[in-house]
């Protein structure tokens, strides 16, 4: 902005706040006279004057009534200062320093007239400022009154909170008191607790209410009575623990006690010995009686132990009693019922090295001639090896079986009637465990003892059916199916944690084991006899399997079937000594044969039977017999093959064997003898020699075996008897046969079985 445009500015027209007007500039008389009033009364409300507490409207009109020289004089007082020029200079100097000053002056403005129109504007500015506060003034005078208003109401707060404060201080001194006496009262308590539980405990201990003693002298006994008679106990327990504290009570319910424990003693032993008695009673079901009533009522027996000692006694001898009874005569009768099922039994003539016609006749001397059709194969395993399979098969039911007419093998009877056995003592074992033991440190000697006095003649009978058979028996195989079976059942009874039939198991192996092997011994015996005897070695005529190698193949299996998973030492001895006698008797009845070929083929036709008896075992421990009856049944068909041979092609062969050995010169005329011999007769000889095995050997499977050999065997031969011929250049002179054509005819035999 110039200088000229600072001179010629005018002074900026006031806003009034409320009319958004412009207020002009000839309003300022008017305005200057409002000034001192509004002044006035706000310096009245502001020191508390006399007047501020009338109305602010009577007091402006007071106040309007103001002369104008008052007004003038005020302005003149209070707006303007006096001007000192003598200091002017050091004021202009002063002012020149300023910036904005100095900038005025490089303009060269002229400072009187900016002066005027700052001092314009400022009572410009003033005046809207006086404007504003005389709008605004009647809001000033009422906020004033509220302010004052307020001022009475805090100090009526005031005066109530000092109240208040007052209050609460003697509430505090209140709240303490209480905690002091609430303190004292807990401590009463606690102390009142304390000896309320002593006293309740021995209150408890001693006090039996009328209802109870009723119950128990008088009632049934149910679990009702049960559970009082179990309160009456804890009693009787804490009554005997201070019987020598001073307490007076104890001395009179003494005897009030005394008197339930002999009166519930009785009752306990009339309730458990009518039970015992039902047990008796045909069609009981023992089992379901021990879960339902006296393992449920376990507790009155304990109450008895620990308080009748005398009832106890009794009850316990009278349960042992029973179940003596009860078991001894059931299993006498099953027993008994399965003796009659038994099958026709074996007999001296059922040993291996015994003469057919012997076994048909039942003997020399005997008076029984059973006809062999009713005995079952005693050697073979077959189907009884099921028997040991105790899971799959259920007991013999001996009405069911009477009404079928069907029949057992002895250890079908033998493990029907052990495994009835050892079920029911696992049962009743357990239950003598539970029930009549008190302490468990004595509780496993507890039940042994009960438990033998009860089972005690049942394992008599037990014993003695299979001591009964064992004695007359010959069924080696039989017998060797009841040691395993009873094996078995001793495993059975440690799985179920049973001990107490360990004595009996151990009975019946002193049984079994001696018998079985004596019949080992017969067996052995038998075929060392059997080699003794001219006149059976006499008759052998056929070259054909004998009967006793089937017998013992058979037996030798299931001996070894019986013995997997067992390994029994004294068993692989038997059969080991077994096996020597039979193949001393083998070669005993080979020797009767003059001709080689049928001596051999009388070998082969027996080891043969033998290696397919123990193929069809298909079991592990039969592996390593069966691979020493394959070689030695290689090696006699290997000593066939060579005197079969040696019928036909016997020159060649030995024309062979000593031209290798290097015993033999070349001699061309010896083999061009043989070519031609060959050549003319090579046919007609290997329809002999299939002739010649097929008469041999009826079996298709071992003659087929042995007839591959035998023609095998040829090509081998021909094979190295060309090859001599053909070291010596001597092919295209002698022209043998080819072993193409020889090959080729060879095949058509092989479907001759």
């Amino acid at each position: 902005m110039s200088s000229d445009e600072l001179n010629t500015e005018k002074p900026l027209p006031h806003m009034n706040d409320e009319s958004n007007d412009i207020i002009p500039t000839t309003a300022n008389n008017t305005t200057k006279q409002n000034i001192p009033v509004a002044l006035k009364e706000l310096d009245l409300l502001l020191n508390g004057s006399p007047s501020s507490s009338h109305s602010p409207k009577v007091a402006l009109n007071q106040e309007k009534t103001m002369q104008e020289d008052d007004i003038q004089a005020y302005f003149d007082d209070d707006l303007f200062e006096d001007i000192f020029f003598d200091k002017m200079d050091d004021r202009i100097s002063t002012l020149q320093e300023d910036d904005f000053v100095r900038e005025i002056l490089e303009k060269g403005m002229d400072l009187r007239e900016y002066a005027q129109e700052i001092e314009q504007e400022k009572e410009l500015m003033q005046r809207s400022l006086e404007n504003d506060y005389l709008q605004n003034i009647e809001s000033f005078v009422d906020l004033h009154s509220e302010i004052r208003s307020c001022d009475q109401v805090l100090g009526t707060m005031e005066e109530l909170l000092n109240v208040f404060q007052s209050d609460l201080g003697n509430i505090s001194g209140e709240i303490q008191n209480l905690q002091e006496r609430s303190s004292k009262m807990n401590i009463r308590l606690r102390n009142r607790k304390a000896v309320e539980a002593r006293l309740g405990k021995v209150l408890q201990g001693m006090v039996i209410p009328p209802y109870v003693i009723k119950k128990i002298t008088e009632s049934e006994v149910d679990e009702v009575w049960l559970q009082y008679l179990l309160g009456i106990n804890k009693q009787m327990r804490f009554v005997k623990t201070n019987q020598n504290k001073p307490i007076k009570a104890l001395r009179n319910v003494g005897p009030e006690l005394e008197k339930l424990r002999l009166k519930a003693a009785s009752t306990i032993r009339d309730f458990f010995i009518s039970r015992i008695q039902s047990l008796c009673v045909p069609n009981t079901n023992i089992q379901i009686m021990q879960q339902s009533v006296f393992l449920k009522y376990k507790d009155l027996h304990m109450f008895v132990l620990e308080r009748h000692q005398d009832a106890a006694a009794e009850i316990r001898q009278t349960y042992i009693n029973s179940l003596r009874w009860y078991f001894q005569n059931h299993f006498d009768r099953y027993a008994k019922g399965l003796s009659k099922l038994q099958t026709v039994t074996a007999d001296k003539s059922d040993l291996i090295g015994v003469e057919e016609h012997m076994r048909k006749t039942g003997g020399l001397f005997s008076s029984n001639k059973m006809a062999l059709k009713d005995k079952s194969n005693l050697f073979a395993l077959g189907d009884r090896m099921d028997t040991l399979h105790l899971q799959n098969l259920g007991v013999i039911l001996v009405h069911v079986a009477e009404d079928k007419d069907i029949r057992y093998q002895f250890e079908q009877l033998f493990r029907s009637l052990n495994l009835t056995m050892i079920d029911n003592a696992s049962s009743e074992y357990l239950f003598i465990y539970e029930f009549f033991s008190k302490d468990v440190t004595t509780a496993a000697d507890i039940a042994k003892s009960v438990f033998q006095q009860i089972f005690e003649p049942t394992e008599k009978i037990g014993l003695s059916f299979t001591k009964n058979y064992v004695e007359s028996s010959f069924d080696t195989v039989g017998i060797l199916l009841c040691i395993r079976i009873n094996t078995q059942l001793a495993l059975e009874l440690q799985r179920r944690q049973v001990p107490a039939l360990e004595g009996y198991t151990n009975s019946t192996n002193m049984l079994l084991w001696p018998r079985f092997q004596y019949l080992m011994t017969l067996h052995i015996d038998s075929l060392r006899k059997l080699a003794n005897n001219k006149s059976v070695l006499g008759s052998i005529k056929d070259i054909h399997p004998h009967y006793v190698t089937r017998r013992y193949a058979e037996f030798a299996a299931s001996l070894l079937v019986l013995n997997d998973g067992y390994d029994d030492a004294i068993l692989a001895n038997s059969v080991q000594k077994l096996r020597n006698e039979f193949e001393g008797l083998l070669s005993r009845m080979s020797n009767e044969f003059s001709d080689n070929l049928r001596r051999t083929a009388f070998l082969i036709n027996n080891y043969d039977l033998i290696v397919s008896v123990f193929q069809e075992a298909h079991n592990r421990t039969v592996e390593i017999e069966l691979e020493h009856m394959k070689q030695i049944l290689a090696l006699h068909v290997s000593g066939f093959v060579d005197e079969q041979l040696k019928a036909y092609f016997g020159t060649m062969m030995d024309y062979v064997k000593r031209y290798e050995n290097k015993s033999q010169s070349l001699d061309q005329d010896e083999l061009g003898s043989i070519c031609s011999s060959f050549a003319t007769s090579w046919r007609t000889s290997i329809s002999s020699i299939n002739g010649s095995v097929v008469r041999y050997f009826s079996n298709f499977k071992n003659g087929t075996t042995v007839l591959h050999a035998v023609l095998g065997e040829l090509i081998v031969y021909y094979t190295r008897f060309l090859d001599i011929l053909e070291s010596q250049q001597l092919v295209n002179k002698l022209q043998p046969v080819d072993v193409q054509t020889v090959m080729m005819e060879i095949k058509k035999f092989r479907s001759t079985f």
